[in-house]
C-alpha cells in the first residue's frame, strides 16, 4: 500500500473513531466495522467494478449493513470519496486505534511447540511488563526454531529461540 493510502486510512480510521464516547462503544463499533468489511468482502467483485455507478454501490452497502448506521456511513463515505479499496486498511487502523484507547498491545508469539495454557499466560504476564500495557497475544508454531520463543510487538522484535542464538554465535565465529 502507498504511503498516501495509509496516511487516508488512517485519517478516515481516526474520524470512525471519533464517532465513539468511550472504549465499549468503540469495541462495539469495531466489531460491526469488522463484520461489515468481511461480509462486503463476499461482493468484492461488485463493489470494485468501475462500471457500477458509487451511488449504486452506496445503496447496496446500506442495504447489506442495515444494522449500524455509523458504519454503514462510513462505509458509504469511502464509497462516495471512491475510496472503497482503502476499508482493510482502515479497518484496522480502527482496530489498532482501539487497543490505543484501552492500553493493549498486540503480540505475534512464536514457539516451536504449542504452549500450554500456563505457559502462554506466564508469556502475555512478561509482555504486559514490558510494554507497560495489557498485552493480547497470539500464538503460532514454528518447528524450525528449535525452542524458545519470538515474539513481534510492533516495532520491536525479540528473538530468543534457539535458531537466533546459533544464527549470532554463526555471525560472531566469521567475524
Amino acid at each position: 500500500m502507498k504511503s498516501a493510502d495509509r496516511i487516508l486510512a488512517r485519517r478516515y480510521a481516526r474520524a470512525f473513531d471519533a464517532l465513539s464516547q468511550d472504549g465499549t462503544q468503540a469495541g462495539a463499533r469495531f466489531e460491526a466495522l469488522q463484520q461489515a468489511a468481511q461480509a462486503l468482502r463476499l461482493a468484492d467483485g461488485y463493489m470494485k467494478d468501475p462500471a457500477v455507478a458509487s451511488a449504486q454501490k452506496a445503496a447496496f452497502a446500506k442495504q447489506a449493513l442495515q444494522g449500524d448506521d455509523a458504519v454503514a456511513g462510513f462505509v458509504c463515505e469511502l464509497i462516495m470519496a471512491k475510496r472503497y479499496y482503502l476499508l482493510p486498511a482502515a479497518t484496522a487502523e480502527v482496530g489498532r486505534l482501539l487497543d490505543e484507547r484501552l492500553g493493549r498491545v498486540r503480540a505475534q508469539v512464536q514457539s516451536a511447540f504449542e504452549l500450554s495454557e500456563a505457559q502462554k499466560a506466564r508469556v502475555q504476564e512478561a509482555l504486559s511488563r514490558f510494554s507497560g500495557k495489557q498485552a493480547v497475544a497470539q500464538y503460532q508454531t514454528d518447528a524450525s526454531l528449535l525452542g524458545g520463543l519470538r515474539v513481534r510487538m510492533g516495532d520491536v522484535l525479540i528473538d530468543g529461540t534457539l535458531k537466533g542464538q546459533f544464527e549470532r554465535l554463526k555471525q560472531e565465529l566469521t567475524k
